[in-house]
């Protein structure tokens, strides 16, 4: 039997070794349910490979949520915003998810056209809807509006155009993949400095403010009222920092602006350049490939 085991062993190996290595096969990314300016799912392969992993992973600026949707390597997630109306929708539909869905259903079916846009957008931003109708004519007013933008104006009302869209899709299945996750998930309508300073030991920290302008471009900034002008950036990297120096890994992402770059190498961050595209503008001559950086921080201070 002794002899026997060990010649099977043998043949085992043998076959074994005769067989082809397979590939792993590429990994499938979960899309958003919203479509979000600045939105990172193309960029997800290399976020994936620089996002340390860790217990908890905080998003400041979670936008369209790509990032958190897409996290094998974190158990709880800490996510917020500056946007009340994103974070209601979010709230709204971690909490009622169908009711959500149902009043969205019909706004998708019944209004797909510019007056029915008008009319959802003039509800909106009266405020009379409720929490749930509100976060379900934000869902409509995203699919609806030009290339998915989210922009105010000063008195705080939505002011993006009907987007002219032949079939909006309606993401049932992208918001099912959110609501599964939205429980491990605090949600939080705050800025950075308020959502950094929670951050410590054993958290991983993931940043996605506004782009700092390339040189000779103006860029878009409107995060937020005033803007998220150079000092913001500045005060960012700080915020980072300090969370660094409580215990938690950082990453931020940015423009390939030459003193973003600066700014990121003189506070210590390591840089990587990585190749994204820009789809914002309405002109197809603008759009294209641009290098980004993604700065890390990680690691024991």
């Amino acid at each position: 039997m002794r002899y026997g085991s060990v010649c099977s062993g043998i043949e085992a190996a043998s076959v074994a070794a005769a067989l082809p290595i397979e590939e792993p096969s590429p990994r499938s990314w979960q899309r958003p349910f919203l479509k979000w300016a600045g939105g990172k799912y193309s960029l997800l392969p290399e976020l994936d490979r620089l996002i340390p992993a860790g217990k908890r992973l905080i998003e400041p600026f979670v936008g369209g949520g790509a990032v958190f949707l897409n996290s094998y390597n974190h158990a709880d997630f800490l996510l917020a915003d500056v946007n009340a109306d994103l974070l209601n929708l979010y709230q709204m539909l971690a909490v009622v998810p169908d009711e959500v869905e149902k009043h969205a259903r019909v706004m998708f079916e019944r209004l797909c056209n510019p007056e029915g846009y008008e009319s959802i957008r003039s509800e909106f931003n009266a405020q009379t809807l409720s929490a749930v109708e509100r976060a379900a004519a934000f869902l409509y007013l995203n699919r609806h509006c030009f290339n998915g933008l989210t922009r105010y104006n000063l008195s705080n009302q939505f002011n993006v155009g009907w987007g002219k869209p032949k079939a909006p899709y309606f993401p049932e299945s992208e918001i099912k993949a959110f609501a599964e996750m939205a429980h491990n998930c605090v949600f939080m309508n705050a800025g950075f400095r308020h959502t950094l300073a929670l951050a410590g030991s054993g958290d991983v920290v993931y940043c996605d403010p506004p782009y700092e302008p390339l040189p000779g471009t103006n860029g878009f900034t409107a995060y937020a009222a005033g803007g998220f002008n150079w000092d913001e950036q500045v005060a960012l990297v700080e915020c980072c920092v300090a969370a660094h120096q409580r215990g938690a890994s950082v990453v931020i992402s940015n423009s390939g602006s030459p003193r973003i770059a600066e700014l990121y190498s003189q506070y210590g961050f390591t840089l990587h350049h990585i190749k994204s595209r820009r789809s914002v503008s309405c002109k197809g001559a603008t759009r294209g490939t641009a290098t980004d950086v993604i700065a890390t921080m990680v690691g024991s201070v």
